[in-house]
């Protein structure tokens, strides 16, 4: 009867149709997820009730750096060969979990190793369901635009901040200094976040579920259609005639410009053209001409290693992919490092009384730049022939740029906006041109891994930063809060700049052979 029910849904509505409101679910879920770039709302509230030091802040900010990254390549690995659906399930307790964990530990002034925890917690639960609306979200819409839907859930994401600044500005601020209405105050605002990041964990869950739906009924209907090609399929047929046939009988709604088909049985005894090449010339190394010895080789390792573990595999063995890797954990690193110690850098700056303003200004920046990102991008790439590569190289250089102007440059000329918009950028390109750009390389049916483990290298930059910011902060911050030289924490920022421009600039240097790499110009 249940499976009457949905037929009949799909067979009134057409896969486009149901594909769209998944996608639409998908990224309507990802307005809770402001959050993300918001944790120096936490480290005021932290310092007054609780006590904390910088140094502690730094600590709880590594380990949510922690959870968020180091359950990056567990939550592609997952959503690619378990379904994308468990990614919202994990959220969904993870969030109950890790706040009701910062709630006790308040209440009960519980030491500051489960705040740590917690915070560990709630990294996992975002990056589960970020990478559920995200993912979801290219395997739905990114069928027909693959560049718009892969860039849409980050785009929302950065919305959300701007939506609930305003929301916490007219809810959740506090009426007095007042240590006990301070800490009523930020329970009732850990409590607004755990139930709504909570809803949209279950939205992401049903949109998932929608799409499984479609591709099994639109997995029989294909089956369907494509029985009168059956004697193309003949046993006798040799592997690359075989490629060859599921290449050319691609489903009309396989992806705009890909070279490859849509199926998706992990146990298909069939491998696409290239993954056959791909065999091929791995076999080719030590013989020029493969021999029938070869080819049956091959053939038996077929049974051996599924397309996803070929890809996976190339996309290992490939050395242009460490640049690319060096790039990504640099960016992610200084971007989410600077964000989330504003609040430290204000004060530093005498400017502490502009927070509010400055997240403003970060999430309408952030929304417009992954707006321009998902509606022009393919459109500039083709008419000017500029490829994603390069655009995402010179916002690297460009905010390692920023970095150093912010270390060197007398506190008192220093233009914070430009610093901000900077960032800013570069944070949003990275969320958004970077998935991209690794699904034009290595394929979108691995962009759960390839992506994960790029995301996830951030950890290392971003916990470095903040250790040594740490380091930095109380030798030279502590007891000289303001210089009017330079600002205090000039070490920190030098670094992270320099190491911005060296890898964006490898990248860029390197960017040619990254086109030759992919099918299509990216």
């Amino acid at each position: 009867m249940k499976n009457q029910f949905f037929k009949g849904i799909y067979q009134r509505h057409g896969a486009f149709n149901l594909y769209l409101l998944a996608f639409l679910l998908s990224i309507s879920a990802c307005l809770s997820l402001g959050i993300l770039t918001l944790f120096s709302i936490f480290a005021e509230p932290l310092q007054k009730i609780m006590g904390y030091s910088q140094s502690t802040i730094n600590n709880t900010i590594i380990f949510q750096v922690l959870g968020l990254n180091l359950f990056t390549p567990l939550s592609g690995y997952i959503a690619d060969a378990e379904g994308i659906w468990i990614l919202s399930i994990i959220s969904f307790f993870g969030y109950f979990i890790g706040f009701n964990t910062i709630i006790m530990s308040i209440n009960n002034n519980l030491d500051k190793k489960y705040i740590y925890l917690s915070f560990f917690i709630i990294g996992c639960s975002h990056i589960s369901f970020l990478f559920g609306c995200l993912l979801n979200s290219a395997k739905t819409l990114g069928r027909y635009y693959r560049t718009m839907a892969i860039s849409t859930p980050n785009m929302m994401v950065a919305f959300s901040s701007y939506i609930q600044i305003q929301i916490l500005k007219k809810y959740f601020q506090p009426i007095d200094n007042d240590i006990v209405n301070v800490k009523s105050n930020f329970i009732s605002l850990l409590k607004f976040f755990m139930i709504t990041l909570m809803i949209s964990s279950f939205i992401s869950f049903f949109a998932c579920k929608l799409t499984d739906i479609i591709e099994y009924y639109e997995f029989d209907e294909e089956q369907i259609n494509t029985s009168n090609h059956e004697s193309f399929l003949s046993f006798e047929t040799s592997p690359l005639l075989i490629g060859a046939g599921t290449v050319l009988h691609s489903p009309e709604n396989s992806i705009i410009g890909s070279p490859r088909s849509w199926y998706d049985g992990e146990n298909s005894p069939m491998l696409n053209l290239d993954d056959e090449l791909s065999l091929l010339s791995s076999e080719s190394i030590n013989q020029s001409v493969p021999t029938s010895d070869g080819i049956l080789r091959i053939m038996s390792s077929f049974h051996e290693l599924t397309p996803y573990k070929i890809k996976v595999r190339n996309f290992l063995s490939d050395p242009l992919m460490y640049p690319l890797l060096m790039c990504c954990l640099i960016s992610i690193g200084s971007t989410e490092f600077f964000i989330a110690n504003l609040n430290t850098i204000l004060t530093n700056l005498n400017l502490s009384n502009y927070l509010d303003s400055n997240l403003q200004l970060l999430s309408i920046c952030s929304t417009i730049t992954r707006f321009i990102i998902m509606i022009f991008t393919d459109y500039i790439c083709t008419r000017f022939q500029i490829s994603r590569i390069t655009i995402f190289t010179l916002s690297v250089i460009i905010c390692g740029i920023s970095h150093i102007y912010l270390s060197s440059i007398p506190v008192t000329s220093i233009n914070f906006q430009f610093v901000m918009i900077m960032n800013s950028i570069l944070n949003s390109a990275v969320f958004t041109l970077f998935p991209a750009i690794l699904a034009s390389i290595y394929g979108i049916e691995i962009l759960g891994t390839t992506w994960g483990l790029c995301s996830s290298s951030s950890i290392f930059g971003n916990m470095c930063l903040n250790l040594m910011y740490s380091i930095d902060f109380s030798s030279h911050c502590v007891g000289n809060y303001s210089n009017d030289l330079v600002i205090c924490s000039t070490l920190t920022f030098f670094i992270s700049g320099s190491c911005l421009i060296f890898f964006g600039f490898i990248v860029f240097l390197l960017r040619q052979r990254y086109l030759h790499k992919s099918s299509a110009f990216f």
